[in-house]
Protein backbone atom coordinates (compact mmCIF):
# COMPACT_ATOMS: atom_id res chain seq x y z
CA UNK A 1 0.00 0.00 0.00
CA UNK A 2 1.28 3.47 -0.89
CA UNK A 3 2.23 5.52 2.17
CA UNK A 4 1.30 9.19 1.87
CA UNK A 5 3.95 11.58 3.26
CA UNK A 6 2.93 13.55 6.33
CA UNK A 7 3.48 16.77 4.40
CA UNK A 8 0.47 15.92 2.24
CA UNK A 9 -1.72 15.01 5.23
CA UNK A 10 -2.50 18.50 6.46
CA UNK A 11 -4.90 21.36 5.79
CA UNK A 12 -4.26 23.07 2.45
CA UNK A 13 -7.33 24.30 0.55
CA UNK A 14 -8.72 27.00 -1.68
CA UNK A 15 -12.28 28.06 -2.58
CA UNK A 16 -12.88 30.44 -5.48
CA UNK A 17 -15.91 31.74 -7.37
CA UNK A 18 -16.14 32.58 -11.07
CA UNK A 19 -18.42 35.13 -12.65
CA UNK A 20 -22.04 34.05 -12.27
CA UNK A 21 -21.38 32.45 -8.90
CA UNK A 22 -19.79 29.26 -10.31
CA UNK A 23 -17.88 27.64 -7.46
CA UNK A 24 -14.62 25.70 -7.79
CA UNK A 25 -12.37 24.46 -5.03
CA UNK A 26 -9.78 21.84 -4.17
CA UNK A 27 -7.91 20.95 -1.05
CA UNK A 28 -6.39 18.66 1.52
CA UNK A 29 -7.86 18.23 5.00
CA UNK A 30 -7.41 16.29 8.21
CA UNK A 31 -10.59 15.60 10.20
CA UNK A 32 -11.58 14.09 13.53
CA UNK A 33 -14.34 11.50 13.84
CA UNK A 34 -17.78 13.11 13.72
CA UNK A 35 -16.64 16.02 11.55
CA UNK A 36 -18.97 15.37 8.60
CA UNK A 37 -22.71 15.81 9.18
CA UNK A 38 -24.89 12.73 8.75
CA UNK A 39 -27.69 12.33 6.23
CA UNK A 40 -27.19 15.66 4.51
CA UNK A 41 -27.53 16.87 0.91
CA UNK A 42 -24.99 19.38 -0.33
CA UNK A 43 -25.41 22.06 -2.96
CA UNK A 44 -22.30 21.17 -4.98
CA UNK A 45 -20.37 18.14 -6.25
CA UNK A 46 -17.17 16.83 -4.72
CA UNK A 47 -14.84 13.87 -5.26
CA UNK A 48 -12.88 12.89 -2.16
CA UNK A 49 -9.83 10.60 -2.08
CA UNK A 50 -9.02 9.01 1.27
CA UNK A 51 -5.32 9.33 2.08
CA UNK A 52 -5.36 7.99 5.66
CA UNK A 53 -7.90 6.43 7.99
CA UNK A 54 -11.15 4.56 7.40
CA UNK A 55 -14.85 5.41 7.25
CA UNK A 56 -18.28 4.27 6.14
CA UNK A 57 -19.92 6.22 3.32
CA UNK A 58 -23.66 5.86 2.79
CA UNK A 59 -25.55 7.26 -0.19
CA UNK A 60 -28.87 6.32 -1.82
CA UNK A 61 -29.32 3.46 0.64
CA UNK A 62 -25.95 1.83 -0.13
CA UNK A 63 -23.17 1.51 2.43
CA UNK A 64 -19.49 1.54 1.36
CA UNK A 65 -16.26 0.87 3.26
CA UNK A 66 -13.72 3.65 2.73
CA UNK A 67 -9.97 3.12 3.20
CA UNK A 68 -6.81 4.77 1.85
CA UNK A 69 -7.12 4.76 -1.93
CA UNK A 70 -10.92 4.85 -1.92
CA UNK A 71 -12.59 7.72 -3.73
CA UNK A 72 -16.17 8.71 -2.93
CA UNK A 73 -18.34 11.30 -4.65
CA UNK A 74 -20.96 13.59 -3.17
CA UNK A 75 -23.54 14.54 -5.80
CA UNK A 76 -25.52 17.74 -5.40
CA UNK A 77 -28.92 17.24 -3.81
CA UNK A 78 -28.30 13.59 -2.88
CA UNK A 79 -28.36 12.79 0.85
CA UNK A 80 -25.34 10.98 2.23
CA UNK A 81 -23.37 10.27 5.42
CA UNK A 82 -19.68 9.86 6.16
CA UNK A 83 -18.78 8.15 9.44
CA UNK A 84 -15.05 8.49 10.12
CA UNK A 85 -13.55 5.83 12.39
CA UNK A 86 -12.30 7.29 15.67
CA UNK A 87 -9.37 4.89 16.18
CA UNK A 88 -7.06 6.26 13.46
CA UNK A 89 -6.21 9.66 11.92
CA UNK A 90 -8.11 10.70 8.80
CA UNK A 91 -6.69 12.68 5.87
CA UNK A 92 -8.24 13.40 2.48
CA UNK A 93 -7.84 15.41 -0.69
CA UNK A 94 -10.68 16.55 -2.89
CA UNK A 95 -11.96 18.43 -5.91
CA UNK A 96 -15.12 20.50 -5.49
CA UNK A 97 -17.20 21.69 -8.47
CA UNK A 98 -20.33 23.77 -8.85
CA UNK A 99 -23.51 21.69 -9.26
CA UNK A 100 -24.10 23.17 -12.73
CA UNK A 101 -20.69 22.03 -13.95
CA UNK A 102 -21.14 18.57 -12.43
CA UNK A 103 -24.60 18.20 -14.02
CA UNK A 104 -23.13 19.04 -17.42
CA UNK A 105 -20.35 16.47 -16.95
CA UNK A 106 -22.89 13.86 -15.86
CA UNK A 107 -25.00 14.58 -18.98
CA UNK A 108 -21.87 13.94 -21.04
CA UNK A 109 -21.38 10.61 -19.29
CA UNK A 110 -18.17 11.73 -17.56
CA UNK A 111 -19.64 11.46 -14.05
CA UNK A 112 -21.77 8.50 -12.99
CA UNK A 113 -24.05 8.97 -9.94
CA UNK A 114 -24.68 5.21 -10.00
CA UNK A 115 -21.01 4.65 -9.05
CA UNK A 116 -20.36 7.05 -6.18
CA UNK A 117 -17.42 5.03 -4.80
CA UNK A 118 -14.34 3.84 -6.69
CA UNK A 119 -11.07 2.24 -5.72
CA UNK A 120 -8.35 3.95 -7.78
CA UNK A 121 -5.64 3.63 -5.14
CA UNK A 122 -3.17 6.41 -4.38
CA UNK A 123 -1.02 7.80 -7.18
CA UNK A 124 1.44 10.04 -5.33
CA UNK A 125 2.37 11.95 -8.49
CA UNK A 126 -1.27 12.79 -9.04
CA UNK A 127 -1.79 13.71 -5.38
CA UNK A 128 1.20 16.05 -5.53
CA UNK A 129 -0.18 17.60 -8.72
CA UNK A 130 -3.44 18.30 -6.88
CA UNK A 131 -1.44 19.89 -4.04
CA UNK A 132 0.19 22.23 -6.56
CA UNK A 133 -3.23 22.98 -8.06
CA UNK A 134 -4.46 24.19 -4.65
CA UNK A 135 -1.58 26.65 -4.44
CA UNK A 136 -2.10 27.89 -8.00
CA UNK A 137 -5.87 28.26 -7.52
CA UNK A 138 -5.37 30.25 -4.33
CA UNK A 139 -3.01 32.68 -6.08
CA UNK A 140 -4.86 32.90 -9.41
CA UNK A 141 -6.33 36.18 -10.58
CA UNK A 142 -10.03 36.30 -11.44
CA UNK A 143 -9.04 36.34 -15.10
CA UNK A 144 -7.18 33.05 -14.68
CA UNK A 145 -10.01 31.20 -12.94
CA UNK A 146 -11.60 29.70 -16.09
CA UNK A 147 -8.27 28.03 -16.90
CA UNK A 148 -8.09 26.70 -13.34
CA UNK A 149 -11.59 25.25 -13.72
CA UNK A 150 -10.38 23.31 -16.77
CA UNK A 151 -7.30 22.16 -14.84
CA UNK A 152 -9.40 20.91 -11.92
CA UNK A 153 -11.69 18.98 -14.25
CA UNK A 154 -8.64 17.31 -15.78
CA UNK A 155 -7.38 16.32 -12.32
CA UNK A 156 -10.82 15.03 -11.42
CA UNK A 157 -10.95 12.80 -14.51
CA UNK A 158 -7.47 11.55 -13.68
CA UNK A 159 -8.61 10.59 -10.19
CA UNK A 160 -11.70 8.86 -11.54
CA UNK A 161 -9.85 7.24 -14.43
CA UNK A 162 -7.08 5.51 -12.50
CA UNK A 163 -9.26 2.67 -11.21
CA UNK A 164 -8.04 -0.79 -12.17
CA UNK A 165 -9.42 -1.84 -15.55
CA UNK A 166 -10.88 -5.26 -16.42
CA UNK A 167 -8.59 -7.80 -18.07
CA UNK A 168 -10.51 -7.75 -21.37
CA UNK A 169 -9.15 -4.34 -22.37
CA UNK A 170 -9.61 -3.13 -25.94
CA UNK A 171 -6.65 -3.26 -28.30
CA UNK A 172 -4.66 -0.06 -28.62
CA UNK A 173 -5.41 1.96 -31.76
CA UNK A 174 -1.84 3.11 -32.31
CA UNK A 175 -2.65 5.55 -35.13
CA UNK A 176 -5.34 7.25 -33.05
CA UNK A 177 -3.06 7.30 -30.00
CA UNK A 178 -0.35 9.03 -32.04
CA UNK A 179 -2.82 11.61 -33.33
CA UNK A 180 -4.08 12.36 -29.83
CA UNK A 181 -0.59 12.67 -28.42
CA UNK A 182 0.45 14.98 -31.25
CA UNK A 183 -2.65 17.18 -31.23
CA UNK A 184 -4.12 17.10 -27.70
CA UNK A 185 -2.77 19.95 -25.55
CA UNK A 186 -4.14 18.55 -22.26
CA UNK A 187 -1.23 18.06 -19.85
CA UNK A 188 -2.32 14.77 -18.28
CA UNK A 189 -1.60 11.63 -20.31
CA UNK A 190 -4.19 9.78 -18.26
CA UNK A 191 -6.88 11.72 -20.11
CA UNK A 192 -5.52 10.45 -23.43
CA UNK A 193 -5.51 6.89 -22.06
CA UNK A 194 -9.09 7.34 -20.86
CA UNK A 195 -10.20 8.52 -24.31
CA UNK A 196 -8.66 5.37 -25.77
CA UNK A 197 -10.56 3.22 -23.27
CA UNK A 198 -7.46 2.12 -21.36
CA UNK A 199 -5.95 2.60 -17.93
CA UNK A 200 -2.76 4.65 -18.01
CA UNK A 201 -0.39 1.77 -17.18
CA UNK A 202 -1.87 -0.46 -19.90
CA UNK A 203 -1.78 2.43 -22.39
CA UNK A 204 1.86 3.20 -21.59
CA UNK A 205 2.96 -0.44 -21.91
CA UNK A 206 1.10 -1.08 -25.16
CA UNK A 207 2.18 2.20 -26.75
CA UNK A 208 5.85 1.58 -25.95
CA UNK A 209 5.63 -2.00 -27.23
CA UNK A 210 4.15 -0.73 -30.51
CA UNK A 211 6.37 2.31 -31.10
CA UNK A 212 9.53 1.74 -29.09
CA UNK A 213 9.02 4.88 -26.99
CA UNK A 214 6.76 5.91 -24.16
CA UNK A 215 3.76 8.18 -24.81
CA UNK A 216 5.36 11.07 -22.92
CA UNK A 217 8.54 10.86 -24.99
CA UNK A 218 6.57 10.55 -28.23
CA UNK A 219 4.43 13.59 -27.41
CA UNK A 220 7.46 15.67 -26.48
CA UNK A 221 9.17 14.81 -29.77
CA UNK A 222 6.09 15.73 -31.79
CA UNK A 223 5.65 18.97 -29.88
CA UNK A 224 9.26 19.93 -30.56
CA UNK A 225 8.76 19.14 -34.27
CA UNK A 226 5.73 21.44 -34.36
CA UNK A 227 7.59 24.11 -32.40
CA UNK A 228 10.54 24.10 -34.81
CA UNK A 229 8.20 24.38 -37.78
CA UNK A 230 6.22 27.22 -36.19
CA UNK A 231 9.37 29.14 -35.32
CA UNK A 232 10.61 28.98 -38.91
CA UNK A 233 7.32 29.53 -40.75
CA UNK A 234 5.53 32.14 -38.62
CA UNK A 235 6.20 35.33 -36.69
CA UNK A 236 4.27 34.20 -33.62
CA UNK A 237 5.87 34.80 -30.25
CA UNK A 238 7.52 31.98 -28.33
CA UNK A 239 4.86 32.35 -25.63
CA UNK A 240 2.05 31.92 -28.17
CA UNK A 241 3.68 28.84 -29.68
CA UNK A 242 4.22 27.38 -26.21
CA UNK A 243 0.54 27.95 -25.35
CA UNK A 244 -0.63 26.23 -28.53
CA UNK A 245 1.47 23.20 -27.59
CA UNK A 246 -0.03 22.95 -24.11
CA UNK A 247 2.63 24.76 -22.07
CA UNK A 248 1.03 27.36 -19.81
CA UNK A 249 4.48 28.62 -18.84
CA UNK A 250 6.70 29.68 -21.79
CA UNK A 251 9.79 29.36 -19.57
CA UNK A 252 9.09 25.65 -19.12
CA UNK A 253 8.76 25.29 -22.89
CA UNK A 254 11.99 27.23 -23.50
CA UNK A 255 13.90 25.07 -21.02
CA UNK A 256 12.65 21.86 -22.67
CA UNK A 257 13.42 23.18 -26.14
CA UNK A 258 16.95 24.14 -25.15
CA UNK A 259 17.55 20.79 -23.42
CA UNK A 260 16.51 18.73 -26.43
CA UNK A 261 17.44 20.98 -29.35
CA UNK A 262 20.57 22.53 -27.88
CA UNK A 263 19.63 26.22 -28.20
CA UNK A 264 16.70 28.40 -27.03
CA UNK A 265 13.74 28.87 -29.43
CA UNK A 266 14.76 32.48 -30.20
CA UNK A 267 18.23 31.36 -31.28
CA UNK A 268 16.79 28.52 -33.37
CA UNK A 269 14.57 31.03 -35.17
CA UNK A 270 17.38 33.56 -35.67
CA UNK A 271 19.66 30.90 -37.18
CA UNK A 272 16.95 29.68 -39.51
CA UNK A 273 17.00 26.21 -37.97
Amino acid sequence: MTTVPSGLCTNHLSYRTLAGGVLLACGFMVKPAGWDPRDEARAAYSAVLCLRGSARFTMAGHDHAIAPGSLFQRFAGVRHSLLIAADQPWAECWVHLDARIAAMLADMGLLDPARPVRQPGIDLALVRELWRAVTVLDRATDRDLPAQLVRLQGLLFSLLGTEAQPTDLPDLDVDRACRLLAEDARPDLRLVARELGLGYDAFRRRFKAATGQGPGEYRLRRRLERARAALLTSERTVADIAGDLGYANPFTFTALFRRHVGVPPSVWRARGG
